[in-house]
C-alpha cells in the first residue's frame, strides 16, 4: 500500500510540535533560557514535559512521540505496521492518526488489558 501521502503530514507536524514543545517550556518557566533549550536533546525536553505535571506540555510530549515513532516508521520501512503484530494497520485508520502505531485489533486487546 502506499504511505507517501502520510509522510509530509508527519513530518511538518513533527518540526512543529518540536517548536511548541520549547516555546510552551519557556512560557512555563520549565527552562528560562531560550539557547539551553535549543540545545537540549528533544528526547530529554520530551522527559522533562512530561514529568512536569503540566497537562498540555504532557499531552504535547506524548503526541510528539508518537508523531516521532511514525516518522522513524517510515525510514525503517515499517510504516503502516502495527507496532505490536506487525499486521497492516487499516488506511481508514491512518487516516484518521497517521501517527497510529497499532491497528484496530491491538488497540481493542490492550485498552482491554491496560486499563
Amino acid at each position: 500500500m502506499n504511505y507517501k501521502n502520510f509522510q509530509y503530514p508527519l513530518e511538518t507536524e513533527y518540526s512543529s510540535l518540536a517548536e511548541q514543545l520549547k516555546n510552551e517550556m519557556l512560557i512555563n518557566h520549565l527552562n528560562n533560557n531560550a539557547n539551553t533549550i535549543d540545545n537540549t536533546d528533544l528526547n530529554d525536553l520530551i522527559v522533562m514535559a512530561k514529568s512536569s505535571f503540566i497537562p498540555n506540555l504532557f499531552d504535547m510530549a506524548i503526541r510528539l512521540e508518537k508523531v516521532d515513532a511514525a516518522v522513524c516508521s517510515f525510514k525503517l520501512g515499517m510504516y503502516g505496521l502495527c507496532a505490536d503484530c506487525e499486521e497492516e494497520i487499516e488506511y481508514s485508520d491512518l487516516e484518521q492518526d497517521p501517527a497510529q502505531p497499532r491497528c484496530k485489533s491491538c488497540r481493542e486487546h490492550s485498552r482491554y488489558h491496560h486499563d
